[in-house]
């Protein structure tokens, strides 16, 4: 029995070691992984953005609770450009951190970050996507427009004005403009910041002097893109508007280049306006062609070469390309005199010859107004003027005619006639015309002479009750213009004979707001009944130009009276006061 065992154990052992002959292999491979290091992975960074800026981008990221980070190591450029950011812990738990990554030339950039420590831990990568800005994004940025600019002070002595700009529509992402000029008086360099929502700014001391460096003002506009961190500027608009007095000869030819008169004129204000919108050269806009008035459909563009030659250019008076050189004009900058002559071609084949010097302006406003005259107690009625003459017609129907001085101021008025009572309108019409209009009939007084001497007409026009017009004015010589209760504004051809030319026309809507209307030349001076003074240019085919406000505090008067290129104003006591006007001036007299 013993010996069975014997043989048995014997058997079990040899079975035993055929079974499992690498034991001692399998502990060798298992000891190395059990020697091996353990690799620890730290937090990565959380919540990555990148900033996008002006050459630089910033990032921005959490860092997490992880008490073994100690640096955070940021890639671009393909990993040839890094940079190691150190990791101050200020507080437990979850911290904000950020770099900013300055010297980038302009384009889209890939950042890997990861973070590490001393010992050689670290954490897998985080990727994020930022833009560097540069001069082809700026190029993209619009600027606000300019919608207006006004002088609203001009100070001859020192060339230097007050102008008021007016800002066209806000644009996205806009925070405002900003401004830099150099003051006149002072050689102060100024930079105004102006927020988004002001409609308009005022700009004290700016200098006059015709496209001269120091006196152009750059405007930038400023943005604030979302997910940026500098404001943006668009490259500067560069505006100028100067105050110039303009005197010359115009001399008409027919279309055969025969000689048919010539026009002599002096000290015409005339404005000049930069053309901001073309950056590459020095072009200016002015508002006069001659000694013409302010018309809303001519365009006159003087533009200046690095050598001071002026080209002229435009159209006038609705007449595409009719505006051209006969010799090259002349920019003295020393003197601020230009001297231009220029040819305008009108239909028919006929033109003019335009010789003309433009020089700083020789007035100074806001204008104190002169006072010409007292009329006390007899201060109601209707005024007009013929020519420089004022006329009168009183309540008591007395017609008078106030004569002017030397010094613009009247003498004692004649009375020339009696009797014209009921007239809600009367006015005088070149050829000798004194019109009048009692709501229903239209008729007119003939001057003889001088002494107003006068020839009645019988009325030539009956039955307009019906039309509601509540009063008629002259437009130049050709034409009436006239409202009714409702406020529109019409208008009806007349000849030289009385005769109607054409029918009743609409103009425009709106005039009953107006206790006042001026036909001023070609455009329509307006007061409203706080007092605003309104100008809307009107063309000889009587397109009705945009309203512009031009002044306030006009309610102070009783009424306004066109004097040649003068206004006169009576105000509550009787004093008729007489101002040199320009409706492309300012005109705020509180």
């Amino acid at each position: 029995m013993k010996k069975i065992q014997t043989i048995f154990l014997g058997i079990l052992t040899v079975c035993v070691y055929l079974l499992f002959p690498g034991c001692s292999d399998m502990n060798d491979i298992h000891q190395q992984y059990l020697d091996r290091e353990k690799t620890f992975y730290l937090g990565m960074t959380d919540s990555l953005v990148a900033l996008s800026g002006e050459g630089r981008i910033k990032l921005k990221w959490y860092v997490n609770a992880d008490p073994k980070i100690e640096q955070t190591v940021i890639y671009w450029n393909m990993r040839q450009d890094s940079v190691v950011k150190t990791f101050l812990r200020k507080e437990k738990g979850i911290q904000a951190d950020s770099i900013i990554i300055d010297n980038l030339a302009e384009g889209t950039y890939s950042f890997e970050l990861f973070n590490k420590n001393t010992r050689g831990d670290r954490s897998l990568y985080s990727t994020v996507q930022g833009i560097s800005y540069g001069d082809n994004y700026r190029a993209t940025l619009k600027n606000r427009a300019v919608t207006t600019m006004k002088i609203l002070a001009y100070d001859k002595e020192k060339q230097a004005s007050d102008i008021e700009i007016t800002w066209g529509t806000r644009l996205y992402g806009i925070l405002g403009m900003k401004i830099s000029y150099k003051k006149r008086s002072s050689g102060e360099h100024a930079v105004v910041f102006v927020r988004a929502d002001e409609p308009s700014t005022v700009l004290p001391d700016v200098g006059n002097r015709l496209n001269s460096v120091e006196d152009i003002l750059e405007i930038s506009t400023l943005y604030l893109l979302d997910n940026t961190i500098d404001t943006l500027s668009t490259y500067p608009l560069k505006e100028q508007i100067c105050i110039y007095s303009a005197s010359g000869t115009r001399s008409d030819y027919g279309s055969n280049g025969i000689l048919t008169g010539r026009t002599s004129y002096s000290n015409i204000i005339k404005i000049l306006s930069r053309v901001s919108a073309l950056t590459t050269t020095d072009v200016y806009d002015c508002n006069r062609v001659a000694e013409s008035p302010n018309l809303s459909n001519t365009l006159f563009r003087l533009m200046f070469s690095s050598t001071n030659n002026i080209k002229t250019e435009g159209y006038f008076n609705g007449l595409l390309n009719t505006i051209s050189n006969v010799e090259e004009g002349v920019f003295i900058p020393e003197q601020q005199k230009l001297t231009l002559k220029y040819q305008i071609l009108k239909s028919g084949g006929s033109y003019s010859i335009v010789e003309e010097e433009f020089v700083p302006s020789d007035i100074s406003f806001p204008v104190v107004p002169q006072k010409v005259y007292s009329i006390g107690e007899n201060k109601n009625g209707h005024f007009f003027t013929q020519g420089e003459d004022l006329l009168q017609l009183d309540k008591s129907g007395n017609l008078w005619v106030y004569k002017p001085q030397a010094d613009k101021t009247f003498g004692t008025p004649s009375l020339i006639a009696s009797g014209w009572t009921n007239y809600a309108s009367v006015f005088y019409l070149p050829n000798k015309r004194i019109m009048r209009f009692d709501l229903n009939i239209v008729d007119c007084a003939i001057i003889e002479d001088d002494n107003y001497t006068l020839r009645y007409v019988p009325f030539f026009g009956s039955g307009w009750s019906g039309l509601s017009i509540d009063r008629l004015m002259p437009f130049k010589d050709f034409a009436l213009i006239m409202t009714n209760t409702s406020g529109v504004l019409k208008k009806i051809g007349i000849n030289q004979s009385n005769a109607w030319v054409g029918g009743f026309v609409d103009i425009g809507t709106g005039f009953k707001d107006y206790w006042k209307i001026v036909p001023y030349e070609n455009s329509l001076l307006a007061i409203d009944k706080s007092g605003d003074l309104w100008h809307m240019a009107l063309s000889d085919d009587f397109v009705l130009g945009s309203r512009v406000k031009i002044g306030s505090g006009w309610n102070k008067y009783l009424d306004v009276i066109k004097q040649g290129t003068a206004l006169l104003c009576l105000d509550n006591n009787g004093d008729l006061w007489r101002y040199d006007f320009n409706p492309d001036l300012s005109w705020n007299i509180e």
